[in-house]
């Protein structure tokens, strides 16, 4: 049990992340080295595919764990599902959460590399008009 709620508290640590990203970039405050704004559209592009994934098991567990009809396997079964399912701090809400940001993270990581990128060039100009 310590593990689910490790992983949920993990998941929603990254969450709040990826919103923080999100609003950073869109007010200007993020920039990144085109490098490794690249590094990190892969890694976002990468937890995307992993998400897919898991919404995908969340589905399978959230139908029946076949796991006979005695009181453990049915208590098991319905533990599994509640734990899949539920209110805003369930495993499937944070997942679905997470996976529909994904995008935006990238899209905020490409903003924040043209931020950066603009920066560099007014940097570059104001040293050109120094030494002239």
């Amino acid at each position: 049990m310590a593990d689910m709620h490790e992983l949920t508290g993990n998941l929603s640590s990254t969450n709040d992340a990826m919103r923080g990203l999100i609003t950073a970039a869109n007010k200007g405050e993020f920039t990144i080295t085109p490098d490794a704004g690249n590094e990190l559209i892969t890694i976002f592009q990468e937890l995307e595919d992993w998400l897919k994934q898991r919404v995908y098991d969340i589905q399978e567990i959230k139908r029946d764990t076949p796991l006979g009809h005695s009181p453990a396997g049915r208590a098991i079964s319905d533990f599994n599902k509640q734990v899949a399912s539920g209110d805003n701090e369930s495993l499937e809400h944070l997942i679905t959460s997470m996976r529909n940001q994904t995008p935006q993270v990238v899209e905020a990581i490409k903003k924040a590399m043209a931020t950066y990128q603009q920066h560099d060039e007014q940097n570059k100009q104001i040293l050109d008009d120094t030494q002239k």
